[in-house]
């Protein structure tokens, strides 16, 4: 009889990988081969087939869940969101929430004048509720999104009294104070555990104060600076979500936080990255059968990607590596001029500064 759990026996392996999966076929032709000779075993129509022939189905089902279980057991920022989770609670590791946006609202009496409205007065626009919670000054309020999640980001501009409010004159949504989340990604998770298991953080070291600062809500990434200003001195630096420079609220929340964690006596100072815009020109010539639209679209997402990659890691924009950004294109022969900020050299972002892509300019060469 034909052993269940000698499957877990026999592994092969493809490509250097364990691999328990194998075919139907494969399975069926086994068992059938321990089935002496002497019964019938016709194909498709005696009862011996018949009988192995589903269950060389299963197995084979089961076989290809245990390769796929398997690799579920293993951090990866592409496996199901709640192995990750399985995974990262291990090391005391939880993804962060979704949070809600905060922005500033302002308004006014039917002349112009600033003026107060009822707390928890709530307003519309485009079919999202925001609700005032705190007063800031006369006229001037937190305003909450209803919606969990990045989409209280975006709307700016007048905004609707869901109920009557006497005197109001004008209303509106502007600058954000905190912005909105949605529950934290397999990547930015992933990444957070690999800091986590690979850079042992103890006593108040660099890594701890690393992994405090990531664990806030709306932090993208960081970069901590022991010593940056004498002994005892600690400056921890953060980018929002889109790494970008945070707003002064979530600053205050990674401030607040690590006060709570660090060990007594150290001086911290927490601050967001600050932003130095890039403007590229370049002059380009092209292979048959590409657009330009096309080819500077490709480049735009190609030197995103390479400020990405060196976002608190180099204060330098390197000028080989931007031309090579553009060069490695599908399309692309060759340049004529490549300018970075109307220079051809490398562009110093100064301590503390990460690129943005203002802008990208491109021409065919004639």
């Amino acid at each position: 009889m034909y052993c269940f759990f000698c499957l877990w026996r026999i592994v092969y392996r493809k490509g250097g990988e364990i691999v328990f999966e194998e075919k139907e076929e494969d399975i069926l032709r086994r068992m059938m081969d321990k089935v002496p000779s002497s019964f019938d075993k016709r194909i498709g129509s005696s009862l011996i087939y018949n009988a192995l022939a589903p269950a060389a189905q299963e197995i084979s089902k089961l076989r290809s869940d245990m390769d796929r279980f398997l690799k579920y057991g293993f951090a990866d920022p592409d496996i199901p969101d709640e192995y990750l989770d399985y995974r990262a609670k291990e090391h005391g590791l939880t993804r962060k929430p979704a949070g809600y946006t905060i922005k500033i609202g302002i308004f006014t009496d039917s002349e112009g004048n600033l003026m107060d409205i009822p707390l928890n007065s709530r307003f519309s626009i485009e079919k999202i509720n925001y609700k005032a919670f705190e007063k800031i000054e006369t006229g001037k309020y937190k305003m909450q999104c209803e919606s969990i999640g990045v989409t209280g980001n975006y709307p700016n501009g007048a905004i609707l009294p869901i109920e009557y409010i006497e005197k109001l004159g004008s209303a509106s949504i502007s600058d954000i104070i905190l912005e909105g989340v949605d529950v934290e990604n397999n990547e930015s998770f992933y990444n957070r555990f690999i800091i986590k298991v690979q850079t042992p953080a103890t006593s108040g070291n660099k890594y701890e104060y690393l992994n405090w600062a990531l664990k806030v809500q709306g932090v993208g990434n960081a970069i901590v600076k022991p010593l940056w200003s004498g002994p005892g001195t600690v400056k921890v630096l953060i980018t929002d979500l889109a790494n970008r420079t945070p707003t002064d609220e979530l600053i205050l929340n990674v401030a607040n936080y690590i006060a709570e964690q660090r060990p007594i006596g150290a001086t911290v100072t927490v601050a967001g990255v600050q932003e130095t815009n890039i403007i590229i020109i370049a002059t380009l010539i092209l292979d048959v059968g590409y657009s330009l639209a096309d080819i500077k679209e490709k480049i735009i997402a190609s030197i995103n990607n390479y400020f990405k990659s060196i976002n608190l890691k180099s204060t330098i924009v390197r000028y080989n590596r931007v031309v090579n950004c553009i060069l490695d294109i599908p399309g692309v022969i060759d340049y004529t001029n490549i300018t970075i900020n109307n220079l051809k050299q490398n562009i110093d972002l100064g301590e503390d500064n990460i690129p943005i892509l203002e802008s990208v300019v491109v021409d065919i060469a004639t």
